[in-house]
Order: structure tokens, then C-alpha cells, then sequence
């Protein structure tokens, strides 16, 4: 008996490993968030398995389910939609049960968004990976709280209905950051886009969203100068004054309109 934490591609299908072809052709039963979505992906590769719906609101009841099964010697692999299951999918709760019963687990590793999308932005030292952030205000903040003067980058994944809201979200809490928006990864339309924070994303939003925002930069020595002295140390090295007063604006993060002021008064 054993457990297979199969790996399935993100958006081409051509991305599926041969390992992963094998084990879902040899185990006993898959278990899997949509069956519908996994139909299609066996109908492709040739294989007819008994499949066993496993998701989110019932994965309790679902794990204790599988359990039985791999208890009676029987051979299970667990994918999700797209990806490798467990991470912010279904199966963790899962796989912990499994250990404590004996039961063993190994990975056919796969595709993951999370990854594919950090290659694409150019994230070489490491990120925070939050995934799925909760709907409540309060969870958010909490999970967040730990996280908000990183200097690591933050990943978070998005639904189309929730990525602009997100993006709000994220400036009224982190203000104003570096943000990559990856989607259709993988796929013909793939697409990774560089934007601020504070932008209002209004391009219509499809699939789902990987959103990569910088972490924290170190403090602007330039932020403990009075807003004069600030204009002034821009002029003072030859900037023209509208360069002068957008800069300051953007690193105080205040209109503009507020600096040009102080150019008046002088």
C-alpha cells in the first residue's frame, strides 16, 4: 500500500512527466478535487481509473475514506486540478494521517505555478509563498503580519474574481511595491506582467494568478528630511524641478501636488 502525491501539468498537457503516466496507470484508485477535470486529463493520457472525489469542505470525511482503502493494501495517488496536491490544495491533512498509520508516502513530482512563476519574474533569492489569502480582514492581516517589512518577495495565488481586489488589498497594507502578475502559465496566452501596487489593474482578468510583490526596500535615508530639504536635495544636484517633484512625491508617497507647493513658496 502507499500513497502517491502525483504531480499533473498547470496548462499543457505535454508538461506531464512519464513517472507521473505510470503511477496513475498502475495504482488502484485516484483521488482528486474535480473528477471532471482529472476525466479529462485520463481520457488524454488513455487511462480508466476508479476516481474519488476529495476537496476541500469534505476532506476530513475524504482522507478517512482513502484511508480504508490504502488500509485494505490498496495503492492511491492524490492530484489536484493543476500542480502538485497539498500545496493550498486539499491533501495535507491527508498525508499527515497517512504517516501516522504507517503508511508510506512518495512524490512523482510535477508542474507548479509557484515555481514557474518566480523563474519568469526573475526571483533568484528566495520568497514567502502564501498562497490562497483568507476572505476575512482579520486572518488576512494576521497571516500577513509577520511578512509585512520583509525584504523577501511575497507570492500569493489569485483567482480571476479576486485579483484586482487583491492588488488593492495589498497596496492599502504593504503600500507601494514592485509586483509581477503571471497567468496562462504554461499555455499559448502566457503571460507575465509588471505593474506598481498602487496601478489600477483594469485588463480583464482570466484564469488564475500568480502575483510576486517585492519585498520591503531598506529605509530612504532621504525620508528623515523635511519635505524641503528633500525637493532641495534633488534641485540642488541639477534635477529639473517637475523630475524633482515627482521623485519626491513617489518616495514620500503623497500627491504630488503637495511638493509642487513647495516649490511655490520658494
Amino acid at each position: 500500500m502507499a500513497l502517491y502525491l502525483v504531480g499533473t501539468p498547470i496548462g499543457n498537457l505535454k508538461d506531464i512527466t512519464e513517472r507521473a503516466r505510470e503511477t496513475l496507470a498502475q495504482v488502484d484508485h485516484i483521488a482528486c478535487e474535480d473528477t471532471r477535470r482529472t476525466l479529462i486529463l485520463l481520457n488524454a493520457l488513455g487511462i480508466k481509473k476508479s476516481l474519488i472525489s476529495y476537496y476541500k469542505q469534505k476532506e476530513k470525511e475524504g482522507a478517512e475514506k482513502i484511508l480504508s482503502l490504502l488500509k485494505e493494501g490498496k495503492h492511491v495517488a492524490l492530484v489536484s486540478d493543476a500542480g502538485m496536491p497539498v500545496i493550498s490544495d486539499p491533501g495535507a491533512l491527508l498525508v499527515r494521517r497517512a504517516r501516522e498509520e504507517g503508511v508510506r508516502v512518495e512524490s512523482v513530482p510535477g508542474p507548479t505555478a509557484v515555481t514557474t512563476a518566480a523563474a519568469l519574474a526573475g526571483v533568484d533569492q528566495g520568497f514567502v509563498f502564501l498562497g490562497f489569502l483568507p476572505e476575512k480582514e482579520s486572518d488576512r492581516k494576521k497571516r500577513l503580519a509577520p511578512f509585512i517589512d520583509s525584504p523577501i518577495p511575497l507570492v500569493f495565488y489569485a483567482g480571476p474574481h479576486d485579483v484586482k481586489e487583491l492588488i488593492r488589498y495589498l497596496y492599502s497594507l504593504l503600500g507601494e511595491r514592485k509586483a509581477y502578475l503571471a497567468r496562462e502559465l504554461t499555455k499559448l496566452h502566457e503571460e507575465v506582467k509588471e505593474i506598481t501596487l498602487s496601478a489600477d489593474y483594469s485588463e480583464e482578468a482570466r484564469g488564475e494568478y500568480v502575483i510576486i510583490v517585492e519585498g520591503k526596500e531598506k529605509e530612504n535615508p532621504l525620508l528623515s528630511l523635511t519635505p524641503e530639504e528633500h525637493l532641495e536635495h534633488y534641485l540642488s544636484r541639477g534635477m529639473d524641478k517637475k523630475t524633482a517633484v515627482k521623485t519626491v512625491a513617489s518616495e514620500r508617497g503623497v500627491p504630488k501636488d503637495d511638493i509642487y507647493k513647495l516649490t511655490i513658496k520658494n
